[in-house]
């Protein structure tokens, strides 16, 4: 079963009782929007912070949390400022089973506060067979005894036989999560790491070590990770090495020997976080600004590759509202509320501006660079495959994808929304594909859609609905059991994806378009668009 659950911290650094800060994890992207010394990078350190809490959840009621927080020396670091010496972190799941017998129950949020860095637990929540929720407060190591039950963890609370395996296992995906902050260019001597980025000879010689190694599969990645970064941009030919004295770094570029440091920060930046990326392979990967040092053409590139290494998914603190508009199925906005304090909220401007979306993503700086249009999809996943299709066409730089928010703008009475896009690029450089939603080959459009389709071409706009219902509907099993196992199957051309035998979240559609390979589509409608931008 794949686990979702979410992240609370209060009274934790800049983010009060009143104000807590709250992570949603699960498959895909979540962006933290706002702006400096907001926030965002307290929210996505504490992670790597409460990383040993989280590994040891388990064996909290026998062993209560005796290591100490990573990267600071005193626990009171970790409390907001206007009350200091404690804080708390809740766990919890937004996605769990019912127990199967009575007596049993399926924990699904845990609360634990520290008191003068003494750990407490303030509140189990948990589930009985008959969907009821039941909560222990202020349980104490004594009341609890930890136990196996015959196919699952659970702890022993007096009569209840309490089942945390789902509840451990999320905190032990977050504990395996990697966080990479802002500054991430420098190669220093000595071994070491920072946050969790190794640099230095760390990097180096762990980088050696899986190029010259004797590990088939390490090489493999090693070259997987050359080759994508060469794609990403625009090199004939990269070649990655370890230098002589195990410093840093050799890069050659197009048959050019360069040393990492002579290379640009963008460069550096994508070598040294997609090589940590590589070698870690974690659940989840937290970064800040991913958009640093990258022209905003290579900006999407670079997450979804970043995003390929992680399992599950990415969360990233971000400037630009349009990248997070672009890739973020989850969107916080994080701003600074007064001394000491922050407020994250989900972002909720549904402000539609296409002109300041294109500014933000320097459009017409990109035309210099050989941009060609504009492209409409149908949503943020829809962004993310369609960028992937692109590459494998070797236009993704061609083009500056927007999403439409679905039936927020996909109806009629768009025009003067259209026509936003239409003062900046030439309409007959917009190009917009959108699902029809059909239940059958011969069904009409429903009258949004339609509606839609005709507000495009009154004002010049190549519009395209799709034959098949959804883009979900256009992968083929080959580009699907790469992405994400055997077990799964394509969909018949107007199949709801939730009604298949084995649905997958659309947040992994762009995966599946990631090891897609571009003639399994090119006889579709959809190829034949792509094929004719």
């Amino acid at each position: 079963m794949s686990i979702e659950g979410r992240l609370t911290l209060r009274n934790y650094r800049c983010f009060d009782w009143h104000n807590p800060a709250v992570l949603e994890f699960g498959n895909g992207f979540a962006a933290l929007v706002g702006a400096n010394n907001s926030g965002k990078s307290a929210a996505l350190r504490a992670v790597y912070e409460l990383r040993s809490y989280f590994a040891d959840l388990i064996y909290l009621p026998q062993n209560p949390f005796n290591r100490n927080p990573l990267g600071i020396t005193d626990i009171a670091e970790l409390s907001n400022d206007a009350d200091t010496g404690r804080f708390q972190f809740e766990l919890e799941l937004t996605d769990y089973r019912h127990p199967q017998t009575h007596g049993h129950f399926v924990a699904t949020a845990i609360t634990i506060e520290f008191r003068n860095s003494t750990p407490a637990i303030i509140q189990l929540k948990a589930l009985d067979l008959a969907g009821r929720m039941n909560h222990w407060a202020n349980l104490e190591p004594s009341v609890i005894s930890l136990g196996m039950e015959s196919s699952s963890q659970g702890w022993s609370i007096g009569y209840a036989n309490v089942d945390i395996a789902a509840l451990s296992s999320f905190a032990n995906e977050l504990s395996q999560s990697k966080y990479y902050p802002a500054f991430r260019n420098a190669i220093n001597e000595g071994a070491g790491s920072y946050y969790d980025l190794p640099v230095g000879t760390a990097l180096v010689s762990t980088w050696d070590q899986w190029k010259a190694g004797s590990y088939r599969a390490h090489k493999i990645a090693i070259n997987r990770v050359e080759r994508e970064i060469a794609d990403l941009l625009g090199f004939r030919s990269l070649q990655i090495n370890a230098d002589q004295s195990g410093k840093t770094l050799d890069v050659i570029i197009d048959g050019r020997p360069q040393k990492l440091y002579e290379v640009g920060a963008g460069v550096a930046q994508l070598i040294i976080v997609l090589a940590a990326a590589l070698i870690h392979k974690p659940p989840y990967i937290l970064i800040d600004e991913p958009e640093l040092s990258l022209h905003p053409a290579l900006q999407l590139n670079f997450l979804a590759t970043l995003g390929a290494y992680a399992q599950k998914g990415v969360i990233y603190s971000t400037h630009s509202i349009s990248l997070a508009r672009s890739t973020a199925e989850r969107i916080y906005a994080v701003k600074k509320i007064g001394s000491g304090s922050s407020r994250m909220h989900p972002f909720g401007d549904n402000k539609i501006n296409f002109g300041g979306w294109l500014g933000e993503l320097s459009y017409s700086s990109r035309v210099e660079l050989g941009c060609e249009g504009v492209l409409l999809v149908e949503g943020p996943t829809e962004v993310m495959c369609f960028q992937e299709f692109l590459r494998k066409l070797g236009k993704d730089h061609k083009y500056v994808l927007l999403q439409l928010g679905g039936s927020s703008l996909i109806r009629g009475g768009v025009i003067p929304h259209l026509s936003e896009i239409a003062r900046i690029v030439d309409p007959a450089k917009i190009h917009a594909f959108i699902d029809s939603e059909r239940d059958a080959a011969d069904a009409p459009l429903a009258p949004d859609r339609a509606a839609f389709i005709e507000d495009c071409r009154s004002i010049g706009i190549n519009v395209c609905a799709s034959e098949r219902k959804a883009t979900d509907n256009y992968f083929e099993a080959n580009g699907i059991q790469k992405a994400l196992g055997p077990e799964f199957k394509p969909l018949a051309p107007y199949q709801k994806l939730k009604t298949c035998e084995k649905p997958w979240h659309k947040s992994d559609n762009w995966r599946i378009a990631r090891e897609t390979e571009f003639k399994d589509i090119e006889n579709t409608d959809l190829g034949r668009f792509l094929s004719s931008l």
